[in-house]
């Protein structure tokens, strides 16, 4: 699923958003890398930054795709914002939420959806890039009944934490997230309806990213 109107919103800016394809993941790789390691120097150890390559990435990409494309009712979407040279800029994935107890009885309650990657090219950011991929990404998962939405970020990492809180995100709490044996303090803020997200242009807000799984 895409949400037309969004990428035509992106397009007037110089870039639109889509649903990833396969031939996309060895582009993806490049800005998850380049970002992650430029984001997160000095946030979490180097071994975790230099863990991230080109070659892992894209494996793991190409994976989720399949698994995706496969799927009879796919619960995960991933998308990606390119540019008027068709370059990719930035992407996002989201899905069914990451176990949390904490959490448990809000989730019962109301169905949720949570963004587990984020990532804007460094020399992209602060044009509108990340927050019409969220946009994108929550009309998904409301597509999927999941209003709403949560996002993780490293309770170190200022300027994604925020990018969210400028785009109406709630602090909910704070949690470990264990990053390839690393347990690493993760605050998590919270839209109790996604759909509000699809409809705000953003207002120069600076666009980062949460650490995750790909």
């Amino acid at each position: 699923m895409t949400d037309d109107r969004m990428g035509q919103t992106g397009e007037r800016r110089g870039f639109r958003v889509r649903a990833a394809r396969l031939e996309d993941v060895l582009a993806m790789s490049r800005v998850f890398v380049d970002t992650f390691r430029t984001a997160h120097r000095g946030q979490v150890p180097e071994h975790l930054l230099l863990k991230r390559t080109y070659e892992s990435s894209a494996r793991g990409w190409e994976r989720t795709l399949r698994e995706i494309a496969e799927a009879e009712d796919p619960q995960e979407y991933v998308c990606v914002a390119e540019d008027t040279a068709g370059e990719i800029v930035g992407i996002a994935m989201g899905g069914p939420p990451a176990d949390w107890p904490f959490d448990d009885a809000n989730r019962a309650a109301h169905p949720t959806g949570e963004c587990y990657a984020l990532y804007v090219d460094t020399s992209r950011q602060r044009c509108g890039i990340g927050r019409a991929l969220v946009a994108d990404l929550a009309a998904f998962l409301v597509s999927r009944g999941r209003r709403r939405l949560s996002i993780g970020v490293l309770a170190v990492n200022a300027r994604a934490r925020a990018f969210y809180e400028g785009i109406g995100g709630t602090l909910l709490g704070q949690r470990h997230f264990d990053d390839h044996g690393v347990l690493l303090d993760e605050v998590v803020y919270i839209w109790d309806d996604a759909a509000c997200l699809t409809h705000v242009e953003p207002a120069g807000i600076t666009e980062s990213e949460p650490v995750r799984r790909v």
